[in-house]
């Protein structure tokens, strides 16, 4: 190959590099993050049935982010991993990751969707995670597959028609709930 079009081709491959990176950075731009010792900080202005949104890191178990749920309780409801499936834990347990966090709320949320919704999330807990090939596939639950379902059901449940994932793919991934036109991003001060 001569060097006029190795030249060609790696100019090409340097432009498509820059033009996914300012793609990524742009989207996660156009978001409010948290470290999670602010939200901790701000504990009392988050909500009972507010999403979680953890962002991406560059390994294998969390290149697509994570995502998770407040219950009732303010306590983090979360499918993390095979070996633990379902996990509930104090929002102070997320103290020392190293990631930043988008706190999502659903538009129009009452008592009457949250009484459901608590109720979908207590249908849960003894279910495995798992990777599934399509997202409405419940017998075993990865952590945005579960947001996206118990949103669903419970939307269900009171006449709403929530669904979390926005490019209705057969996965669903914190990403896709994160552009959810349902969600609001929370803004914990201004």
């Amino acid at each position: 190959m001569n060097i006029c079009i190795k030249s060609n081709i790696r100019r090409i491959l340097i432009f498509f590099i820059i033009t996914l990176a300012l793609l990524c950075k742009s989207k996660s731009e156009k978001y409010v993050w948290y470290t999670p010792r602010e939200v901790i900080a701000n504990v009392d202005m988050l909500e009972p049935g507010d999403i979680l949104i953890l962002s991406k890191r560059p390994t294998l178990r969390s290149m697509w982010g994570h995502a998770a749920v407040l219950n009732e309780h303010k306590k983090i409801v979360e499918f993390p991993s095979y070996s633990a499936g379902y996990s509930e834990s104090p929002l102070y347990a997320w103290q020392n990751i190293n990631r930043k966090i988008a706190i999502f709320r659903l538009k129009g949320i009452n008592d009457k969707f949250k009484s459901e919704l608590f109720k979908e999330i207590n249908d849960t807990v003894t279910k495995p995670y798992g990777l599934t090939f399509h997202k409405n596939f419940d017998k075993r639950l990865y952590c945005s597959q579960f947001i996206y379902l118990v949103f669903k059901k419970a939307g269900e449940r009171v006449g709403r028609d929530i669904d979390l994932d926005s490019n209705g793919g057969g996965w669903v991934m914190p990403f896709d709930i994160m552009d959810s036109p349902l969600l609001e991003n929370i803004k914990l001060y201004s």
